[in-house]
């Protein structure tokens, strides 16, 4: 960022180039439409060059993208019409797949709507963690929350996952 700041273009298409593929997953993993994912990833990055001027480096560059991505699919959830606001929900109850149903798409199906089924605010620490790979700290600056608040959601999110993916894990089990 510090070289685009000095006028290379150069450095913008390398931090693109970097980044753009987990913003794009923790949008998409956000709202689950490739449309809307694709035009919000856009707008970050168009943020960036509009706030270049701005960023500092005391915050990580990632955490800076990161906190512009969660802000705009916030404002993204907000607008979409007839959204259930989900607080605290448990994930629905899903049938044991069948041999011939477990399959990779299913498990990707499975997955998505397991993540679907999360509270947002879980929803969110989850997906910093595991798509953009951010250390809680981090996370907390994002979502601003304390660190103790994001890993009580991070524990949350994955007991709800569990919960929500058990039917696969005992079909493991059962293949052995």
């Amino acid at each position: 960022m510090l070289r685009y700041q000095r006028g290379e273009r150069d450095a913008f298409v390398a931090l693109l180039r970097r980044y753009q593929l987990a913003v794009y997953n923790f949008v998409l993993r956000q709202l689950g439409s490739a449309l809307a994912a694709d035009e919000i990833a856009q707008e970050v990055f168009l943020r960036v060059v509009r706030e270049a001027a701005r960023f500092d480096y005391e915050t990580p560059f990632a955490t800076r993208l990161f906190a512009i991505a969660h802000r705009l699919v916030r404002e993204e959830r907000a607008r979409l019409p007839g959204r259930r606001r989900r607080q605290r929900s448990s994930p629905p109850p899903s049938a044991a797949p069948s041999a011939s149903e477990l399959s990779p798409p299913l498990l990707e199906e499975s997955i998505a709507s397991a993540l679907a089924s999360l509270p947002d605010e879980q929803r969110d620490v989850y997906l910093l963690r595991e798509v953009a790979d951010l250390p809680f700290a981090e996370i907390a600056a994002v979502t601003r929350q304390s660190a103790s608040s994001v890993k009580v959601q991070m524990q949350h999110a994955l007991h709800g996952l569990r919960l929500a993916l058990q039917d696969f894990e005992e079909y493991r089990r059962a293949l052995r």
